[in-house]
């Protein structure tokens, strides 16, 4: 690709905070041309089109300094004029997926014939731009991890703006802003993966219809642009000192309530005073406050440290109350008194503060009840602009509200998630608004698209959320506002949000309905990584079956530009998920490709922080140290299954380079000590410390696996020295951390230099995976891993359920893994899963956090093993293992995906003998172990075996 264009913008700034950007270029193409590619990349997002067609949308996520680019083929354009359009979203902001970088447009269209470049249309200061004001900016991050949520008014800009006889003599003049190779985008570099998947799904059925009213009046402060000035990073740790204070105006003395709501995630006070008296309140509870006629001082403690410093407050009172900001000169309606302290801990491996210093003036604050008294203080007020105050949180108006009446579902209100030319009709309500709760019958991840005709002003809020109680309670996921705000024009319209979003339920709210309106169709389009269903399971177990088919389709949802943990909370590449999806994923999908980019963009990170961090590329700069060294093994693993030599040796220098920064982090007495993000499970292990024995454990199979990679490089003394370094590791964990007294690798060394007196399988499991507990000592583990004692921690989440399942599958103890897949995967299936929970007991009273979750589908890896018996024995399967285990089935069958196509098993226990019939490519070399008695059939030809263990050619 040889690049012409410039990067172009428009007057909105370098960084401006959820900008929607329009750019145009109206063109003639060559009367000789033979093809069309179209080059096309922006920051952050973009959406592409052609005479009014969507083409796609973009880039992949990526480093800043890495940028992708898409391609499109466009030969069919009219023979006389065309337009190019691109709608460009500018987040302003980093999210767990980007890093921010600036607002800019790059676009190419070569036209070629006989393979040369005959003519080009470039971006350039030729083409139109104007703000999208359609789309409203004053909203809120859909979490602390996400980008703003939608709201868009259809009133307010024309719908036609990406048609060819659109006028855009009015637009601006775009600005050339740099040439190809500028910063921050010094490279770009094609899209490595295929184009996503636009899959249109419809709902299952309307469940309800009611009439609410939501809470009255309510105010989503954004706090970072005031607090944190400049910074534009989603970093975690933002610690700081200071209140938000705001003059309440009312008619009247009136009596109503108030809550306080901040991100669950932050370590806030929840402490506010109202007219001097003091508020201990928690997240989302109802306070009941006395306002007086005239003026009330509010002021609210937002001390605290934060992942996203945003703060919801919420009023309901029977008249309306207006807000205004003291010693405003404006109509700003919220002052800040502060920062008085601010600092931003990262936890990276250097040192992080423990304590935080008080400053006196915050606490003299503290005292303050009257507006006379604030006055001391005038010199640290700051008002907070209202573009950083968001009225149309939808997640809020939908959960904070009250049901007036429940109304008769009559089948009409069906029509609406019908595939068909039929409607339902919608009127006003007396009380309240309209709300509809549908379910779509699975978690699906995708474009919200619906065709409603109603009035103008009319709106169509969209709350979506994954699961529902028995009893019929939401489970509202973790402060995540996955919502869409739709403001309708008058007449018919069609819209597709341009966000995509993870849920299984929605909660359409329609509001302001002064007149009926229609609702044609609601539906999903789904986007996901594009695969065959190529990896399969099934047998005369039903309810294997089904844990099967939730695996599958949570690993289906969590694979998109890069392997995601969850589609609703994040959408994030963690580093260490990504260990055991990927090898899930090698059972389901066989997605090779997706996983050495998720691979590759991890490599990265090592050149940012001082070990690779813990999920990439994030605006948020974090290192979990076990997902370190997981990557370390997840390249080795991906050798294994794919047999990609190319890809050792890309990746090669950023594998060096780690085990020189862990060579860093050894103390005196050889072990591993770090300061940094250490969990591993959500347990109460006593892992919060610079010496954890996991990571330990887990480090000393990362020496001798990249040791291995090493050599198949030619790379032999690095071999030798990380082979050393391996066996140095495990005398020193044998040395230190195992308790011999008790028995038990220990969890951690204290600061003081004493053992951890916490005991948990999850340590004890991790040595005997990595081999680092020999003899008698590995004999005691195992009875640990066989039989937990009642007094260690035990396992809380099927992240580490997956290497629990790997240790027992290497005992021989199928029967306990199968007892606990049925126990814990049969009881989200009683509870109505569609996928994978990320975990239990996480949250009181909740099934879970996040209710979509890739770390958790471990079922498709454990019955490709369990059951199916699949293994490579060389790499990329050139030789595999098959040993089929009915493990007392009556019969089983599946398909496991190869880079040589796929392996097709069938066993069946026939009463006299076993049948097993296994089909596979020619070229791969097989190695046969079946079950006693089995008849044997591959590739339709019968199979005489002379042993149990006989190495054999498929022919």
């Amino acid at each position: 690709m040889e690049w012409k264009a410039n990067w172009i913008w428009d007057n909105s700034g370098e960084q401006p905070i959820n900008q929607w950007s329009c750019f145009r270029r109206t063109f003639t193409v060559p009367a000789d041309y033979e093809s069309a590619t179209l080059s096309i990349s922006a920051d952050t997002k973009y959406a592409v089109y052609i005479n009014g067609e969507l083409i796609g949308s973009g880039p992949v996520r990526g480093w800043t300094s890495e940028w992708y680019y898409d391609q499109y083929d466009v030969s069919g354009l009219n023979k006389g004029e065309n337009v190019i359009a691109v709608l460009v979203n500018h987040y302003g902001i980093g999210t767990m997926h980007y890093i921010e970088g600036r607002g800019g447009l790059i676009a190419q269209i070569d036209f070629s014939d006989n393979g040369q470049v005959i003519d080009r249309l470039i971006t350039d200061e030729s083409w139109k731009t104007a703000n999208h004001s359609g789309f409203i900016k004053e909203t809120v991050k859909m979490s602390n991890c996400l980008p703003w949520s939608e709201i868009y008014n259809a009133g307010l800009f024309d719908n036609d703006w990406e048609q060819l006889d659109f006028d855009d003599s009015s637009w601006n003049k775009a600005e050339v802003i740099g040439s190809y190779g500028m910063n921050p985008w010094k490279t770009l570099i094609p899209r490595d993966i295929p184009h996503l998947t636009n899959e249109p799904c419809f709902p299952k059925s309307v469940l309800s219809l009611k009439e609410v009213r939501p809470i009255s009046q309510h105010f989503s402060i954004d706090l970072k642009p005031t607090f944190f000035p400049g910074e534009l990073d989603n970093n975690s740790g933002k610690v700081m000192q200071g209140y938000v204070v705001t003059e309440i105006h009312a008619k009247e003395a009136v009596e109503g309530v108030m809550t306080l709501t901040f991100d669950p995630h932050a370590m806030a006070k929840w402490e506010f005073k109202l007219n001097g008296v003091e508020y201990k309140t928690q997240n989302g509870k109802y306070e009941k406050v006395n306002l007086r006629k005239g003026a009330n001082l509010l002021i609210v403690d937002v001390g605290g440290s934060f992942h996203e410093p945003i703060m919801h407050v919420a009023f309901d009172f029977s008249e309306k109350i207006e807000l205004k900001a003291p010693f405003g000169q404006g109509d700003s309606k919220f002052l800040a008194i502060g920062p008085f302290y601010t600092a931003t801990h990262l936890q990276i491996g250097t040192p992080v503060p423990k304590a935080v210093p008080l400053e006196k003036e915050y606490v003299q604050v503290k005292q303050v009840s009257s507006l006379s008294e604030l006055e001391a203080f005038k010199k640290w007020a700051k008002e907070i602009p209202n573009a950083h105050v968001c009225t149309d949180h939808v997640g809020l108006l939908s959960m904070f509200k009250e049901d007036i009446r429940t109304h008769s579902l009559q089948f009409q209100h069906q029509n609406m998630v019908l595939p068909n030319h039929s409607f339902t009709k919608v009127e006003p309500m007396e009380q309240g608004d309209v709300e509809y709760l549908i379910d779509f019958g699975k978690e699906y991840l995708g474009h919200i698209e619906f065709e409603v005709e109603a009035a103008k002003g009319t709106i169509f809020d969209f709350f979506l959320f994954e699961s529902i109680h028995q009893d019929g309670r939401i489970e509202h996921t973790f402060s995540l506002n996955n919502s869409l705000r739709y403001i309708a024009r008058d007449g018919r319209q069609v819209y597709r949000s341009f966000i995509p979003r993870g849920f299984r339920y929605m909660l359409l709210t329609i509001r302001n309905t002064k007149t009926s309106c229609k609702i044609f169709n609601v539906k999903v389009d789904v986007t996901t990584f594009p695969t065959g269903n190529v990896g399969n399971f099934s047998s005369s177990d039903y309810e294997l079956n089904q844990i099967w088919e939730i695996s599958k389709h949570t690993i289906r949802m969590c694979a998109q530009d890069t392997i995601i943990d969850c589609p609703a909370y994040e959408q994030a590449l963690w580093t260490g998920d990504s260990y055991n999806i990927s090898l899930m994923n090698y059972y389901a999908f066989g997605n090779y490709d997706l996983v050495r980019r998720c691979l590759r963009l991890i490599s990265k990170s090592v050149y940012r922080s001082p070990l690779p961090e813990s999920h990439v590329p994030s605006g948020w700069q974090n290192v979990l140290t076990a997902w370190s060294i997981l990557w370390m093994m997840a390249c080795r693993e991906y050798y294994r299954y794919s047999g990609d030599l190319e890809f050792v040796k890309e990746v090669y220098p950023e594998l060096k380079l780690t085990v020189h920064r862990f060579q860093e982090f050894m103390n005196e007495d050889g072990l591993l000590e770090i300061t940094a993000w250490n969990m591993l499970d959500w347990a109460p292990m006593d892992t919060e410390h610079t010496i954890v024995t996991h990571q330990n454990a887990f480090l000393v199979e990362a020496f001798r696996q990249t040791a291995y990679l090493a050599s198949l490089i030619g790379e032999h003394e690095d071999e030798i020295q990380f082979l050393s370094l391996a066996d140095q590791l495990k005398q020193a964990i044998n040395t230190h951390l195992w308790d011999e007294e008790e028995q038990v690798f220990v969890d951690s060394i204290h600061e003081d230099g004493t053992q951890s007196k916490v005991r948990s399988v999850q340590t004890n499991l991790v040595a005997f995976l990595t081999d680092c507990a020999e003899g008698e000592r590995r004999d005691v583990i195992e009875k640990y891993i066989t039989n937990p004692p009642e007094d260690f921690v035990q396992i809380k989440s099927p992240f580490v359920l997956f290497f629990y399942y790997q240790a027992l599958m290497e005992l021989g103890k199928n029967e306990i893994v199968l007892d606990n897949i049925r126990e814990i995967y049969g009881y989200m299936l009683e509870h109505d899963a569609t996928t994978c929970w990320e975990g239990w007991e996480l949250i009181e009273g909740d099934f879970s956090r996040s209710h979509c979750h890739a770390w958790s589908a471990a079922p498709t890896y454990v019955f490709g093993v369990l059951f199916l018996g699949v293994k490579p024995l060389a790499p990329g399967f050139t030789k595999v293992a098959i040993s089929p285990n009915l493990n007392g089935l009556k019969w089983i069958k599946g398909s496991v995906p190869i880079p040589q196509g796929k392996i097709d098993i069938y066993c069946k226990d026939v009463g006299e003998y076993i049948d097993l019939q296994i089909t596979l490519p020619d070229e791969v070399e097989v190695e046969i172990m079946p079950p006693a008695n089995a008849k044997v059939q591959v590739n339709g030809k019968p199979y005489s075996l002379d042993t149990n263990h006989l190495a054999v050619a498929a022919n």
